[in-house]
């Protein structure tokens, strides 16, 4: 290579040999390149195969609980460990199964909410209410009137919705007692209320409603703040949307930013905060049997009209935040109760279950000869809570 200097500056001439080397080396870059990118794709697709139609074969027992489970209520994935409660107190497992604490109450009926580091437990229809951390920390308080539906939201703020004597109470309690928010509705004014939904900062709520005009009804979902937008409305309600000739029954929050409205034929998306806004509408041409909500994914079980004839023809059907519908399976198991891991379904019945993921695929089906009361992620992956009526089993698939 020659080189030439001028004014402080180098100036490179290359010769032909210089150049077809230089091509030489750019090719077996290109080479290398499309080689490690064909290897990143194959990898990539099995990974997508491995996930999409992995299947466990075992079910091994590695710690049995023995707890009178015949009064259990239920349990669920809460941080690493698992949540059981009942009407006489509730307790944390962590992801191994040991009980980290136990506390005890009496709530009949019980109806639970949590998000971030609460959980509070109100007895349904009744006026008791309960307000625990994630540590154990336990508070107690009553209310005047009885309790429709409870929520919680992630610093402790509960809400709660009642049914008063001559109109329903919207009433929110920071920390287990001190009242901040007591809005009165009637029936004539926004109709009955169904479902309440608590942002997790307990800035805003989301309420379904229902009103009977006549032999006409519709539904309503209204949003109400407790911050600065709010404090300028008399009833502090900074939006409401109404949906004729439907029942919304169920109202929840995916994050703050979004809210899902899922009605007996359509599921309405909206995004919440400052200006709630409508931004899109699903249509159902089934029955909605179940639906499982979580921040990120939304799970419902169709029953397909023209098959009701013959028994167990549903459809499960997922969606994320933005109501776009990311899996569809069918499938004709009975089942009590569906409930959402990471990126699962588990359906549970009286003697078996079943676990399905995003893609689709059954990963796992079991028979029990004894019935099942629950069953519940852990946190850990391949990790469940098995609940009978005498035991309870830490088990783990393979």
């Amino acid at each position: 290579m020659e080189q030439k200097t001028k004014s402080g500056f180098s100036l490179y001439i290359n010769s032909s040999e210089n150049v077809k080397h230089a091509v030489r080396v750019q090719r077996r870059k290109m080479k290398y390149r499309k080689a490690l990118l064909i290897a990143l794709v194959i990898v990539w697709i099995f990974g997508l195969f491995a996930y999409r139609y992995r299947t466990y074969r075992t079910m091994t027992i590695e710690k049995i609980l023995t707890k009178d489970m015949a009064n259990s209520a239920g349990s669920f994935a809460y941080k690493s460990g698992t949540i059981c409660y009942s009407e006489d107190g509730m307790s944390f497992l962590d992801k191994d199964g040991n009980e980290e604490w136990n506390r005890t109450y009496s709530i009949k009926n019980p109806l639970v909410s949590y998000r971030g580091n609460y959980l509070a437990v109100a007895s349904k229809s009744g006026n008791d209410v309960v307000l625990l951390t994630q540590s154990g920390q336990m508070k107690q308080f009553n209310v005047s009137y009885p309790i429709i539906d409870i929520e919680v939201a992630s610093q402790g703020v509960v809400a709660l919705l009642l049914q008063g004597e001559d109109g329903n109470y919207i009433e929110l309690y920071e920390g287990g007692r001190k009242k901040l928010v007591s809005i009165k509705t009637a029936p004539d004014d926004n109709g009955y209320p169904i479902d309440i939904a608590l942002s997790s900062d307990g800035q805003n709520l989301a309420v379904s409603y229902l009103i009977v005009d006549g032999v006409k009804t519709k539904s309503r979902v209204a949003f109400y703040n407790f911050g600065n937008e709010g404090k300028e409305k008399d009833d502090q309600m900074i939006g409401s949307f109404d949906f004729n000739d439907t029942i919304i029954p169920k109202v929840s929050y995916m994050g703050d930013s979004r809210l899902c409205a899922i009605g007996d034929h359509q599921v309405i998306m909206f995004k919440a905060g400052r200006n709630p806004s409508k931004k899109r509408e699903v249509t159902l041409d089934k029955i909605v049997k179940s639906v499982a909500v979580s921040d990120r994914y939304m799970v419902l079980v169709l029953e397909d009209k023209e098959k009701l004839t013959k028994k167990g023809q549903y459809e499960m059907e997922v969606y994320n935040r933005s109501g776009n519908k990311i899996m569809s399976k069918k499938f004709s198991s009975e089942y009590n109760k569906i409930a959402i891991g990471k990126r699962e379904v588990l359906f549970i019945g009286n003697y078996h279950y079943a676990i399905f993921n995003f893609a689709g695929h059954r990963m796992f089906r079991k028979n029990f000869k004894r019935r099942v009361l629950d069953i519940a992620p852990t946190g850990k992956a391949r990790k469940y809570l098995i609940s009978y009526e005498d035991e309870m089993d830490l088990i783990s698939l393979r």
